[in-house]
C-alpha cells in the first residue's frame, strides 16, 4: 500500500463457523492496540481509491471522528442508500456508520469497543458501536471524498433470515431500539477546507 502512514497488517483467514468480528478479535489480541492511532477493518471484496489512507485518515481527524467509514460509490453494493456518496460534501458527521466493508476505529473508540461482539453474522454490531460512541460523546461519520466500491452485496453467501434473527436478539439484549429516521441522518456536513477554516452545514 502506497501511503505516508506507518501501517501494520493483520490479515485473518475466516475460521469456519466463526463470525467476522470473532476472527478480528483473534487478530487484534496479538497486537498492542495502544500503539496504534487507528484500526481500519476492511473486507476482501472492496476497491479503494489511490492513496486512500492519505486522504481518508486526515479527513477523519479534521472532523474528529472516532468511528468512520468511506462513502460508497453509486455502483457499489451497500445495505442503505444513506451511505452512498453525497455530492457537495467532503464528509459528514452522522448518527450511523456501517460495520463494513471498510470501517475505521480511532484508539479512543477502541478503548471501549474492544473486544468486539462475537456474533456469527455481525449484523447490528454497527448500531451498538454508534450507540457506545454517542454515550461517550464521540463523533461518528462518513467521508464522502474517499468513496469506495463494494464488489458484492451483503448476504449473498449466507442466510439473511438467520442474520436478521441474530441481530434482533442482539439488539434486544442491549435494549437498543433504533429509529431509522433518527439513525440515518447527518448532523453536520463538511463543505470546504481552506486557509485554516472549515465550513460546515449544521443540522438540528
Amino acid at each position: 500500500m502506497n501511503t505516508r502512514h506507518t501501517v501494520d497488517f493483520a490479515p485473518v483467514r475466516m475460521a469456519r463457523g466463526r463470525g467476522k468480528f470473532s476472527n478480528i478479535n483473534t487478530a487484534l489480541s496479538k497486537v498492542n492496540l495502544p500503539d496504534y492511532d487507528w484500526v481500519v477493518v476492511t473486507d476482501d471484496d472492496v476497491n479503494l481509491p489511490p492513496r486512500f489512507l492519505d486522504m481518508f485518515i486526515p479527513l477523519c481527524e479534521i472532523m474528529d471522528l472516532k468511528i468512520s467509514q468511506p462513502a460508497h460509490r453509486y455502483h457499489s453494493y451497500t445495505s442503505f442508500t444513506f451511505n452512498y456518496r453525497k455530492w457537495n460534501s467532503i464528509g459528514r458527521v452522522t448518527r450511523y456508520v456501517e460495520d463494513g466493508p471498510v470501517t475505521a476505529f480511532h484508539r479512543d473508540a477502541m478503548a471501549y469497543l474492544f473486544p468486539f461482539p462475537e456474533l456469527r453474522w455481525a449484523w447490528a454490531t454497527d448500531i451498538a458501536f454508534c450507540d457506545e460512541a454517542r454515550r461517550n460523546h464521540h463523533n461518528v461519520g462518513i467521508v464522502d471524498y474517499t468513496a469506495i466500491e463494494h464488489l458484492k452485496p451483503a448476504g449473498h453467501d449466507y442466510s439473511v433470515r438467520e442474520a436478521t434473527a441474530e441481530a434482533r436478539a442482539f439488539l434486544s439484549r442491549r435494549s437498543l431500539q433504533p429509529d431509522r429516521q433518527d439513525l440515518f441522518r447527518d448532523t453536520e456536513i463538511l463543505r470546504h477546507i481552506g486557509n485554516g477554516c472549515l465550513t460546515y452545514d449544521v443540522m438540528m
